[in-house]
């Protein structure tokens, strides 16, 4: 039995070693050689000049984030308190744009907002001055949460689903308003 689940997993071994073992270790390699091939910390001591734009990256994926959160919680809970016909439709519109591949999402918002996109030739046509969107810190978090909502909403409307009503119903019985109940037993 052993050696079927090892003949099995060989394939899968192959892969892993082929795409994730060798260019980790090219990376290694790569960090801690100079062109001559000779070790140095040069290349990992010169990482620090990179820093700003390290924390740019930082500041811009945890804005996305809370911005998904505040739009992704308050969706998934509609989503969660509709009848069960409704959620699978709902759940099936937010899963919708994940069908598409994640590199045609992203270049359909840069045909949107670049200079001469759609937004901007709607605004010309209403006689509205341009705007400049495209590569801005704006534009970057528009696309990182338009691309990532849907990881956001889905984990929670699971979680919200799966609360159960008595639970809810016993809060309200014991005294407790909609905001205690949401806030002790909802939102945790």
């Amino acid at each position: 039995m052993k050696s079927n689940s090892r003949l099995l997993s060989a394939p899968y071994t192959v892969w892993m070693t082929l795409f994730i073992i060798v260019p980790m270790l090219l990376v290694g390699y790569f960090a801690f050689t100079d062109k001559s091939g000779s070790f140095t910390l040069e290349n990992i001591l010169s990482v620090g000049q990179y820093s700003n734009v390290f924390l740019r990256s930082i500041w811009l994926g945890a804005v996305a984030t809370v911005v998904s959160l505040g739009l992704g919680y308050p969706l998934a809970y509609i989503i969660a308190k509709m009848n069960a016909r409704r959620q699978n439709v709902m759940v099936m519109l937010v899963m919708l744009p994940m069908w598409m591949n994640f590199l045609l999402r992203t270049l359909a918002w840069q045909t949107l907002l670049e200079k001469t996109g759609v937004i901007n030739n709607i605004l010309s046509f209403l006689h509205l001055p341009a705007l400049n969107i495209i590569n801005t810190p704006y534009a970057i978090v528009l696309g990182m949460v338009y691309n990532f909502l849907p990881f956001m909403v889905l984990p929670i409307y699971n979680s919200l689903v799966k609360i159960d009503p008595n639970v809810v119903n016993a809060a309200k019985d014991l005294g407790a308003n909609g905001m205690q109940t949401f806030f002790k037993i909802t939102l945790p």
